[in-house]
């Protein structure tokens, strides 16, 4: 039996570790204008059952300020900045941030892994990898999250994109659509969980109609968990940002409360970002002959040797 030390073991979360917590210091200290202290004081004070997003004591306040809490709700200094106050202040720096990230990663992901592509001398010799309910779990959740990436820049870059019924449309349905990914997103984690070993399987037949096959590599191990992490932090704030949908009654203690859940959604919606990129190119881009594969829920059996060989281990399903 090999003994692998616990650098070799776990190198890949390490160097993904230290590289996200250099980004997160980045972009959420430098080079945006969230004050990130206020947001760390209006947690706490969350925390202790306060929910007016007033982190300075009110009785230090000059009788004025305090006429002006109470009547408007706390100043507000930085919660959801991105999506608030950079409508008119740095939102016209954003595109050029993600573009330069996103061109970034896309040479990462080509330089680290290139392009694979099996050797196929046997068209005819496939097999049914998927079955028609995982097929269309995973092509939902490809859908839904396409378009809610989509229609989530359209609203975080309302200063390029302008108003309008387009707008309007994106925006409204980007929060129905949304609420609809919830039922899909816990779907996709319950079946998307491979490290399942110690379960007891009554039928492998039935279990991997429902399950996904195959073993995560450290690195798709790591954005399955960002993706499960993360995903409930955009499940749990879209549903109470859409739930709390303000008018003209709502206190501003609510209205402030939100704010700072926005910033938490677009917090998550950032980070989410880059290991949807790593497993879209990761499973779509880098291998040739995957997405036919999900479509069809069928691969041929060269390609599973060849290129996913830990799928072939559970079970043989040339029978």
């Amino acid at each position: 039996m090999e003994n692998k030390s616990f650098l070799s073991e776990y190198k890949a979360y390490l160097i993904i570790g230290l590289l996200f917590v250099l980004l997160t210091y980045w972009y959420f200290w430098l080079a945006t204008i969230a004050d990130i202290g206020y947001v760390y004081h209006f947690l706490l004070q969350m925390m202790q059952g306060n929910f007016t997003g007033q982190v300075v004591p009110y009785e230090s306040l000059t009788h004025y300020q305090q006429m002006e809490v109470t009547l408007f709700g706390p100043e507000y200094n930085a919660i959801a900045p991105e999506v608030i106050r950079a409508f008119e202040e740095r939102q016209h720096l954003l595109p050029i941030v993600f573009t330069v990230e996103f061109f970034l990663f896309l040479t990462m992901f080509i330089v680290a892994k290139g392009r694979k592509q099996a050797k196929i001398t046997r068209t005819e010799d496939t097999v049914q990898v998927y079955s028609i309910f995982q097929r269309l779990v995973l092509l939902l959740n490809i859908i839904i999250m396409c378009y809610l990436f989509i229609t989530g820049f359209s609203i975080t870059f309302g200063n390029w994109t302008g108003g309008g019924e387009i707008a309007r449309f994106m925006r409204a349905t980007h929060e129905i659509v949304g609420v609809g990914w919830m039922p899909v997103w816990i779907i996709m984690t319950i079946i998307a969980f491979k490290d399942h070993k110690y379960f007891v399987r009554p039928s492998t037949k039935l279990w991997n109609k429902i399950f996904l096959r195959g073993k995560y590599a450290p690195m798709d191990r790591i954005n399955y968990y960002m993706y499960v992490a993360f995903g409930a932090l955009l499940v749990t704030s879209g549903f109470i940002i859409w739930f709390m949908f303000p008018d003209a009654a709502t206190h501003a203690q609510t209205i402030q409360l939100k704010r700072f859940i926005l910033f938490i959604h677009f917090m998550g919606s950032a980070i989410i970002s880059f290991f949807t990129f790593e497993t879209v190119y990761s499973y779509f881009v880098s291998v040739k002959g995957y997405i036919p594969g999900v479509i069809t829920g069928r691969l041929p059996v060269e390609y599973l040797e060849q290129l996913r060989p830990d799928v072939l281990e559970e079970e043989d399903l040339r029978k």
